[in-house]
C-alpha cells in the first residue's frame, strides 16, 4: 500500500471532516409529482439493487486526491477558501484528512475510525483527541448525522441498516425519481434522488421528525471505480460500482457550503484500521474534548 510522507498529505478528506462540521440547514423545496405504479416499481426495484451491489460487491475503500471550495462555520472558520487535498476513507467510518498551505505544509490533520477522533493543530502544536459523540464534537455536526458512517456519505450511498421505502415520486425537473425512506433506528429520514437508468444518488436530504430539512447533498460526475472489488462481478455490475467525483454539501440554505472535486483515484485502495491511526509528536500538547 502506498505510504506518503507528511509534506505529501493533503486535505482532501476534507469533504468528509467538513461534511461533519456544517451546523443548520434551511429547508428546501423539492419539486415532484406522483409516479405510476408501473414506475414506483421500476424505482424500488433499481433502488434496492443498488444498495445490494454496493454492499456486497463494491470496493470498501477510498483513495483520492480532490480541490475543494468552502465557507463553513466551526472548526474551519479560519480556513475557508479553496484548498487542495488528500483522502482517505474505508467503510464503515474511518477517514484521514490533512489540510495544507499553499506550500505543501500540513495545518491540521484529522482522523477517525468513526467512533472516537483525533485533530492535530500543526500551527498551535496541539492535539484534540475524544468520542465523536461527545458534546464538543457534536456540536460542529448537523443533528441526525452519523459519524460512523462516513463512507457512505462520501460515495453517494445510505448507511447500512433496515429502512422501508415509504413513497416514490417523480421528481418534476429531471426525470428521476424521489423516494422517502425510513431508517427503522433512526428518528430521522431521508429524501433520495434516484436515477434508475445510471443506478446512483444524485442528491440526499435528511429531514429530522419534523419534516425540517437539515443536511442536503448533491453527487455528480460519477466515475467508474471498480478495480478493487470484493468479489467477482459481472461487466455490467462492474460498470454500476461507481462514486461521485463532485459533491456539495449545504446548509442554512447554502450560506455554508462545500464544493468536492475529487480527481486522481487510486483504484487498488486496501486499507486496514492501522491505516487510520495518527501518533502525537512528544511537543505537542494533548487535549481531551468531553
Amino acid at each position: 500500500m502506498r505510504r506518503l510522507p507528511l509534506h505529501r498529505l493533503p486535505s482532501i478528506v476534507l469533504l468528509s471532516v467538513s461534511l461533519v462540521f456544517i451546523q443548520g440547514c434551511a429547508r428546501p423545496i423539492l419539486q415532484t409529482y406522483p409516479a405510476s405504479r408501473h414506475d414506483i416499481e421500476l424505482a424500488t426495484e433499481a433502488f434496492l439493487r443498488h444498495q445490494k451491489l454496493h454492499a456486497e460487491v463494491c470496493s470498501c475503500c477510498l483513495d483520492a486526491e480532490a480541490d475543494t471550495a468552502l465557507s463553513v462555520s466551526g472548526w474551519f472558520r479560519d480556513h475557508t477558501g479553496k484548498l487542495s487535498g488528500y483522502l482517505q476513507a474505508m467503510e464503515p467510518g474511518y477517514i484521514k484528512f490533512v489540510a495544507l498551505n499553499p506550500l505543501g505544509q500540513p495545518l491540521f490533520i484529522l482522523v477517525t475510525n468513526g467512533k472516537t477522533f483525533k485533530s492535530l493543530n500543526v500551527i498551535e502544536a496541539k492535539a484534540y483527541m475524544g468520542s465523536v459523540h461527545s458534546e464538543t464534537f457534536k456540536r460542529f455536526t448537523p443533528f441526525g448525522f452519523e459519524p460512523e458512517y462516513s463512507y457512505y456519505w462520501l460515495t453517494g450511498r445510505l448507511p447500512p441498516g433496515d429502512m422501508q421505502i415509504k413513497k416514490v415520486m417523480r421528481d418534476r425537473q429531471q426525470q428521476k425519481f424521489w423516494l422517502q425512506i425510513n431508517h427503522s433506528d433512526s428518528s430521522m429520514d431521508s429524501m433520495v434522488l434516484f436515477d434508475p437508468e445510471s443506478m446512483v444518488i444524485m442528491r440526499h436530504v435528511l429531514r429530522d421528525e419534523r419534516g425540517d430539512h437539515l443536511l442536503d447533498i448533491h453527487y455528480s460526475d460519477y466515475l467508474q471505480f471498480a478495480e478493487n472489488l470484493s468479489s467477482p462481478v459481472s461487466e455490467v455490475d462492474r460498470e454500476l460500482c461507481r462514486i461521485p467525483a463532485g459533491i456539495t454539501v449545504s446548509s442554512k440554505g447554502g450560506s455554508e457550503k462545500i464544493e468536492l472535486k475529487l480527481h486522481s483515484f487510486f483504484s487498488e485502495a486496501n486499507f486496514s484500521a492501522a491505516d487510520f491511526q495518527q501518533d502525537i509528536p512528544d511537543n505537542f500538547e494533548q487535549l481531551i474534548v468531553k
